[in-house]
């Protein structure tokens, strides 16, 4: 029987995830290595449901990993209202370097279909282990009103 507070043996933990950005774009610059992340949003429109969602990227911070740990980080996009998890994206598997390192990581979301409008979850892991999640929304936006022919002309 395992001694309370000890930590099972063989358990990496997982590193902590300090950032979760949905965004069209991102520029990684030759010279620097700089990120450049372009068009944060949180959420999508579908002219109807089933509909289909636009490719994005998830750009991750993470921090807090174990040295010279080896880690797959994915994300997951979560069903809220069906239960159900609709998709999952792999990153590379990543080597961590020493505890105090950061990593920014990048994992591309191919187009997607989607069942209905409202909240979706996407679900960042770690050898298959949560470590955060960031809601988004699925909307249909409404249509402008247009009057008819004739309408307004007394």
């Amino acid at each position: 029987m395992p001694k309370k507070g000890r930590k099972s043996k063989g358990a990496v933990p997982p590193p902590k995830c300090k950032a979760i950005l949905l965004c069209d774009q991102t520029i990684i610059e030759a010279g620097t290595g700089k990120i450049s992340v372009i068009g944060i949003f949180e959420g999508f429109a579908v002219p109807q449901t089933p509909g289909v969602i636009r490719p994005f990227t998830v750009y991750l911070h993470l921090t807090d990993g174990i040295a010279d740990h080896e880690y797959e980080i994915s994300v997951e996009l979560h069903d809220l209202k069906n239960d159900n998890v609709i998709a999952r994206a792999t990153g590379p598997k990543i080597r961590w370097g020493d505890r105090l390192s950061r990593l920014n990581l990048l994992i591309p979301v191919p187009p997607l279909k989607v069942e209905h409008a409202g909240v979706y979850d996407l679900v960042v892991l770690a050898n298959k282990q949560e470590i955060d999640r960031q809601q988004f929304q699925v909307v249909i936006p409404a249509k402008p009103e247009t009057k008819e022919e004739g309408e307004g002309n007394d």
